[in-house]
Formats: structure tokens, C-alpha cells, sequence
């Protein structure tokens, strides 16, 4: 069965989530579910470790010691100097779609198929260079075809596919707790798939990791940290706190939601919402994005404008058309094409 696929790479964890194509009387698209990565989690490490053969796969995946595995470079792309990794230098970017090959490829075994379309998410604070950096990496790894997708609009994307806010009209905050930053966003909501990202900023002070362990009280004081960041990147945008629809949480875990919602609440008089399953909030997301619209025969003459019922909202940025598929190069769908994906080596002299 078609489906799109959203992947999540996050500081500790990797996440992905499948649209399906569905058929029948009423042709679209199911709801975003996740996929499961790991060998008994759905998540796999987002540190990458490479095996005896060469190979690279998640951390949690490889056999090599874990002193040997590379992580913390999604917060790296864009840096002059590479990392060190299985006895090499290799840039950032290209770790990144390392894994975002291995994620592709992970699905499609379990699948039996390739993905129509697939979404990475990335911090909504990037700006082209790095974004350039990525597309490149990825056109390396045969996945030139992937949409990058905000972080901000996946969070939206999920939270209106769910109709816990309008498809149209309305500005919203966007709040995630990853495991090493907090990132805050401002969006502009103008109808389905016309979102506006107005402002985003990063606090690399405050994470999830931070509050595990920590004390209500103690949990409450680092919340409010952020809470003072959202205000601010409100404030940059020229917004309101009134003039607020919702605010959405995405990220995390369970056990600091109630103080991440309580101080979201004390500071903004508009509904905070989250959805049931927070820490895969951003990959479904960016699955629902790049959706493509659902071409529907022309109705019977005597049909009337009224007894039309809506198709699904098309929630792609880009028209039908503009994502092509994977081409399978003459190669059978019950594998992947490469698996696992090469990285090439930077060279540094003196090193």
C-alpha cells in the first residue's frame, strides 16, 4: 500500500511515522502512525556507529563500542571542521543523511515498498546555508527527492490533521522539548498547507535530559526559562499574547508535561494542547506535510456544489507532481537499494 514517510532525527532519539494511501469509495490518506526502528523500540539511537564492515547503522544497531559512536551532530551541520568518526573525518551534514538512508531503508524492508514521498524534519531556526548542506547530502545518498520540513509546521501539521486547531486562520506557538534544546516557534496559520513561520529561537540551556531527574520546584524554575523565551520570540514577532490561537507542545516525556502545560497555561490565556503521543508529534508531521493531493474524478452533472463532501486537506507545501518517487534503478521493491549507506570521508591534512 503507497505511503509517505516523515523522519524525526533528535539529539538522543530518531523517530519516523507512515501515511498510507487509502482506497475505496473515498480515496486519500490515513492518519500518521509510527514505525517501529528499533529492535524492541519504535525510537533507535540517533548516534551513529560504524561496523567491522564499514557499514553505518544506529548506535543501538551496531556491534562496535559505544566509545566509538558519533552523536551530536545534527547541531554540528554547517561547522568548518568535521567530526571524527570510525578512524575518518566526515561532515555533519553527511551523518545526517547517513541516518536519514538507514531510516528510508529500515522502513522499506518492513514495507515492502519504497515511500512516494518522504519528509525530514529539521530545526526551524536553520537557514539556507545549512539547509543546502543537507539537500546536498542527501542528493549523495539517493534521497535528493526529500522535502525538509520545519520542525514548527510538523508540530502544526499534526495538531490540525487532528482538528485540535482550525486549518485556517489563526497564530500559534509552537513549544518542543527535545532532549538537548528547547525550541520555540512562532506560525502564522492561513489555510490548509499555507503556514508562515514568523520567528523561531533555540535554547540550548534547558532540555529534557535537564529535567528527569529534577524536583517539581526545581523542574517548575527551568520551565519558566523558556517560557520567558517563548514571551520574547512573541514579543520579536510583533505578536500579542492575545492575539494567540493555541500553543502547541510536541516532544519530551510524560513526566514533565504537566509543568511544561501549567507554566504554558500561566503564561498564555489560549488553549495548550499536545497530542497523545508528544515525542512523535514532529515525525508524524512532517509525514502529513508532503501528502500529496487526492485526485478525485469529476463529479455526475446532477451533483450539486453542496453534496460534494471536502477531500482530505492536501497539506503538501508543493503541488502533486512536484515530489517524484523513488526511482528503484530497475531493482526489486523487497529491498532497499543500497543498504546501508556509504559516507564520504572529508580529509584533513595535519589530522
Amino acid at each position: 500500500m503507497p505511503y509517505v514517510l516523515g523522519i524525526d532525527i533528535g539529539a538522543g532519539a530518531t523517530k519516523a511515522a507512515v501515511c498510507r494511501r487509502t482506497d475505496g469509495p473515498r480515496p486519500g490518506w490515513g492518519p500518521a502512525q509510527p514505525v517501529t526502528l528499533g529492535l524492541r523500540s519504535r525510537t533507535v539511537s540517533s548516534g551513529l556507529a560504524m561496523t567491522p564492515e564499514g557499514d553505518v547503522v544506529p548506535a543501538d544497531f551496531g556491534r562496535a563500542p559505544a566509545a566509538t559512536s558519533v552523536g551530536g551532530y545534527l547541531h554540528r551541520v554547517g561547522d568548518s571542521l568535521p567530526m571524527l568518526f570510525g578512524g575518518d573525518y566526515f561532515p555533519a551534514h553527511g551523518l545526517v543523511a547517513a541516518l536519514a538512508r538507514w531510516v528510508v531503508d529500515r522502513v522499506w524492508q518492513q514495507l515492502d515498498e519504497p515511500p512516494e514521498r518522504i519528509a525530514l524534519a529539521y530545526p526551524s531556526g536553520w537557514g539556507n546555508g545549512r539547509l543546502h548542506l543537507v539537500h546536498s547530502a542527501l542528493g549523495e545518498a539517493d534521497l535528493a527527492q526529500t522535502a525538509l520540513v520545519t520542525r514548527a509546521r510538523a508540530v502544526v501539521e499534526s495538531h490540525q490533521a487532528a482538528g485540535r486547531v482550525p486549518a485556517a486562520g489563526g497564530m500559534l506557538l509552537v513549544y518542543r522539548i527535545g532532549g538537548s534544546t528547547c525550541e520555540v516557534s512562532v506560525v502564522g496559520s492561513h489555510g490548509p498547507g499555507r503556514l508562515e513561520l514568523l520567528g523561531s529561537a533555540e535554547s540550548t540551556d534547558v532540555s529534557g535530559f535537564d529535567l528527569r531527574d529534577a524536583t517539581p520546584a526545581a523542574a517548575r524554575a527551568v520551565i519558566q526559562s523558556t517560557v520567558d523565551l517563548a514571551l520574547h520570540t512573541l514579543s520579536a514577532c510583533g505578536v500579542a499574547r492575545g492575539d494567540l490561537s493555541a500553543v502547541l507542545i510536541a516532544g519530551g516525556s510524560e513526566d514533565v508535561y504537566s509543568y511544561v502545560s501549567d507554566s504554558l497555561f500561566a503564561a498564555f490565556p489560549v488553549p495548550v494542547l499536545r497530542d497523545p503521543d508528544p515525542p512523535m508529534t514532529v515525525a508524524a508531521g512532517a509525514a502529513l506535510a508532503v501528502r500529496p493531493q487526492v485526485r478525485r474524478p469529476a463529479p455526475p452533472p446532477a451533483a450539486t456544489a453542496a453534496a460534494i463532501a471536502p477531500e482530505l486537506s492536501d497539506l503538501a507545501s508543493l503541488p502533486t507532481g512536484s515530489w517524484p518517487e523513488i526511482a528503484r534503478d530497475g531493482r526489486t521493491p523487497d529491498r532497499p537499494p543500497r543498504p546501508p549507506v556509504d559516507v564520504a570521508a572529508v580529509r584533513v591534512d595535519g589530522r
